[in-house]
């Protein structure tokens, strides 16, 4: 009688990867974060060089903890997960597979490339994975309940970092975006003293720009200043012989609204 062949064990689904990859990852990344926050508060400031050897010795954790975890046949997220690292003979890697693999995934790393290359191979393998000649694989079979729940954690994962990285790329204000802005803020008061010389000239203020450019002294600097700060097309002078208030947009990506009132001295 033929002697019975074991059963393979399951390619990892791409769900459960996904939220194992992010068990292993983000612990690095707030120990980075964290580490650089420190530096800047001890010291001021982290010069790139500094912060160079900062990443540098975050990744050879990072690459270290997955050769541990490799040749332990699981990281922690895998582990938690209910994940396993396999050879190609099915048992547990060799060390020096262990190492090729934490190191190639450093190749899959640029674009997230390796591992989206997960998604269109049969074993779900990524490009490390290749290199290495290993395989992801579920540790037990999962029920079907266990199997939704995983996928549903994974698609509101997904879609909160998708949210977080929108609003850090394209909502949050930038240091450029708050230059902006207290440039423009800065531009009001020096328009406003130009209304004061305005006033002790003529007896009252201006909503002319055309006027407030002349006042200044200097009409060309004054245009060329005022079109690197403002916006031209949401700009906006009211004045009488007692007040004024002026209305802009600085030039930062949300295009802020700042304002003044003046005189300054009177409620």
């Amino acid at each position: 009688m033929d002697e019975q062949q074991p059963i393979a064990a399951a390619p990892a689904k791409i769900t459960d990867r996904f939220l194992a990859y992010l068990l292993d990852t983000v612990p690095f990344g707030v120990g980075y974060h964290a580490s650089a926050i420190y530096l800047i508060d001890l010291t001021g400031r982290v010069p790139e060089a500094g912060r160079m050897k900062l990443v540098g010795a975050w990744v050879g954790l990072y690459v270290l903890y997955h050769a541990l975890g490799n040749a332990m046949g699981a990281t922690i997220g895998k582990a938690l997960m209910g994940l396993r690292l396999d050879g190609p003979d099915g048992d547990r890697p060799s060390v020096g597979r262990a190492i090729l693999r934490a190191f190639a995934m450093l190749l899959s790393t640029p674009m997230n490339a390796g591992f989206l290359w997960s998604f269109i191979d049969r074993d779900s393998r990524t490009w490390h994975d290749i290199i290495a000649g290993t395989r992801v694989v579920e540790a037990r079979p999962k029920t079907r309940g266990e199997a939704v729940t995983t996928a549903l954690a994974s698609f509101v994962t997904l879609v909160g970092l998708l949210v977080v990285s929108f609003w850090a790329n394209g909502l949050r204000p930038t240091n450029a975006d708050l230059d902006a802005v207290a440039k423009a803020q800065q531009g009001l008061l020096v328009l406003a003293e130009v209304q004061e010389s305005y006033k002790a000239a003529h007896g009252s203020y201006t909503n002319s720009l055309s006027e407030l450019a002349v006042a200044s002294g200097d009409v060309a600097q004054f245009k060329a200043a005022m079109g690197q700060i403002f916006d031209p097309e949401k700009f906006l002078i009211a004045a009488n012989e007692t007040r004024y208030s002026i209305t802009a947009r600085a030039r930062d990506r949300r295009r802020t609204t700042v304002s003044f009132s003046g005189p300054a001295s009177q409620p």
